[in-house]
């Protein structure tokens, strides 16, 4: 972990976690999104973000948890990383390196670690690249639609 990396912590129904903010290009408003037809249940559409097509996912429903019906905001990734936004509750704060603690965990499907944050809460701290490889075998198994 650089000193110079920050985090954006967000929560979920289960909690709160983060993601390493250089993976982010852009937290905003949920916007008009459009239902796949026969995608999994977790993705809720598909947008336009800057001209290209981009799925929504609520991230808690991939998670395993309740989903997100009270989605206040959208995290989109940096397209380099995937073409894909994640639903969440909503956004808190973003921190440094030099605020946290990074600790390890267990074998955690998607998380990396323990982020001590200073007010004595942890964030599970999101492998994001994890996240969009399991996205994309999710979506490429859901069964195809047919007229």
């Amino acid at each position: 972990m650089s000193s110079r990396s920050r985090y954006l912590i967000f929560a979920l129904p289960g909690g709160l976690y983060a993601l390493e903010l250089g993976q982010v290009a852009e937290i905003c408003e949920p916007k008009e999104f459009w239902p796949v037809p026969a995608a999994p249940s977790c993705y809720r559409g598909a947008m336009s973000f800057r001209g290209a097509i981009t799925a929504v996912m609520d991230l808690a429903a991939f998670m395993g948890q309740p989903d997100e019906r009270e989605a206040e905001k959208l995290i989109v990734l940096h397209p380099e990383i995937a073409s894909l936004a994640f639903l969440v509750r909503r956004t808190l704060r973003i921190v440094t390196a030099d605020q946290v603690e990074l600790r390890q965990v267990a074998d955690e499907p998607f998380i990396i670690g323990l982020l001590a944050l200073p007010e004595g809460e942890e964030a599970r701290l999101l492998d994001a690249e994890a996240i969009t490889m399991q996205a994309t075998a999710t979506i490429n198994a859901s069964p195809p639609h047919t007229e």
